[in-house]
C-alpha cells in the first residue's frame, strides 16, 4: 500500500470504496456498540446530564487507547 502523497488522484479516488467499506465495519464493531450504547443511555437520562462531559472523555479514552486506558483509569482510583 503506497502513501495518499505518493498516489495519483485515480489511485485514490479508487481506493475510497475500500475506506468505506472499513469505516462501516469498525463503526458495526464493538467500538461502534459502545458509542450507539453511550448514546442511547444519555437519551434515555440514564446517566445524569452533569456527568455526560466525564462521561464521554471515559469512553473517547476506553476507545482510543484500549486497555491502558483502563490501566490509567484504576490507577487514578488508588
Amino acid at each position: 500500500m503506497t502513501d495518499y502523497k505518493d498516489m495519483s488522484l485515480k489511485d485514490a479516488v479508487k481506493y475510497v470504496p475500500a475506506r468505506v467499506v472499513n469505516a462501516i465495519n469498525k463503526l458495526l464493531g464493538m467500538k461502534g456498540i459502545v458509542l450507539a450504547g453511550t448514546i442511547y443511555l444519555f437519551k434515555k437520562d440514564i446517566i445524569p446530564p452533569d456527568a455526560i462531559g466525564y462521561t464521554w472523555i471515559f469512553i473517547v479514552l476506553i476507545i482510543v487507547f484500549g486497555e491502558k486506558s483502563l490501566t490509567f483509569i484504576k490507577e487514578l482510583k488508588k
